[in-house]
């Protein structure tokens, strides 16, 4: 059974997000300029929404809800193009000019459709595990009558009983979708799931392992900026809040963020530079770890070295 070598994938993505990072610039910029120029060009319209639902008025979502149902799926298209094209330039695939990367073949729609088929997948797990939860509870419930002490024994399993059905979801999500990118940017047939799982087999902590590594640096930067910039300042929400004070905590979130939407257009030469700088590292990790853990399991040591090995 092969392994996932932990610290070589790792070192791999890293190498992959800093020594590559022109090249996936090159594939990234067409899409992140589609995705980014919608909202340059309505940004008076966004503004004023935001302003609006800081004043928990909400009239103007109603009038410009046809604009997201467009835009939306759109940029979900255009993040599986990214996720194609980087794949396809980690595992050496990559064709055409490295400055310029733009494709909606077969296997951008196939990464939508595998992507949206696992959502199915973990949201009816999910639910199933909400309804066992829900039957199992009320079937002890009738069985051990009032009895305090068979009442607390019975939260217990169920707490139980939640805690290990919510880590085999995890467990799922992290089989699941570990490497059928990859898959299907190297265009393999048949179904990309069940290849991602297969090769996976075994390799679950490794691969949380790497996950932990490349995702932990941007959570604990994500939590620096949440505490630091995003709510430093705003009044604290006490435990048992009364609906003039959740209004009010509500509207001043609503407002930091306002201020905030303003500061990013006000500063753009900064703020979207480095925007996109943090975009194409976090891309390159992410995808390069999978991509190098998919060709550490599949091809043999005298495969032939792609770029950025």
């Amino acid at each position: 059974m092969a392994k996932i070598p932990v610290g070589k994938t790792i070192a791999h993505a890293y190498g992959f997000a800093f020594e590559g990072f022109p090249r996936i610039l090159g594939v990234m910029w067409p899409s992140l300029f589609l995705m980014w120029m919608p909202g340059i060009l309505l940004r008076p319209q966004i503004t004023a929404l935001s302003a609006q639902m800081a004043s928990q008025n909400y009239s103007a979502f109603h009038e410009m809800w046809p604009v997201f149902v467009f835009l939306y799926p759109m940029m979900f298209v255009l993040i599986a193009v990214q996720m194609i094209g980087i794949s396809q330039l980690a595992l050496g695939r990559h064709k055409g000019p490295a400055w310029f990367y733009f494709s909606l073949g077969k296997p951008v729609w196939r990464w939508i459709g595998t992507l949206l088929l696992m959502i199915v997948a973990l949201f009816v797990g999910w639910l199933l595990v909400l309804l066992a939860d829900l039957a199992v509870g009320a079937l002890l419930r009738l069985l051990i009558g009032g009895n305090a002490i068979l009442g607390a024994i019975l939260g217990l399993m169920i707490a139980i009983f939640t805690l290990a059905s919510l880590c085999l979801l995890f467990y799922g999500w992290v089989r699941l979708s570990f490497l059928f990118t990859p898959v299907i940017a190297a265009e393999e047939e048949g179904f990309a799931l069940a290849r991602g799982w297969t090769l996976g087999k075994g390799n679950f902590w490794r691969m949380f392992a790497v996950l932990l590594v490349i995702f932990g640096p941007f959570l604990i930067l994500e939590f620096i900026f949440a505490f630091g910039f995003l709510l430093r300042g705003l009044p604290t929400l006490p435990p048992h809040a009364s609906p003039a004070q959740t209004a009010a905590f509500q509207a001043a979130v609503n407002g930091q963020m306002l201020n905030m939407m303003n500061s990013i257009h006000a500063y753009w030469y900064i703020t979207y530079p480095v925007g996109i700088a943090f975009m194409v590292v976090f891309y390159g990790l992410a995808v390069g770890a999978q991509c190098f853990a998919y060709r550490a399991l599949t091809e043999d040591e005298a495969s032939a070295a792609v770029a950025f090995d």
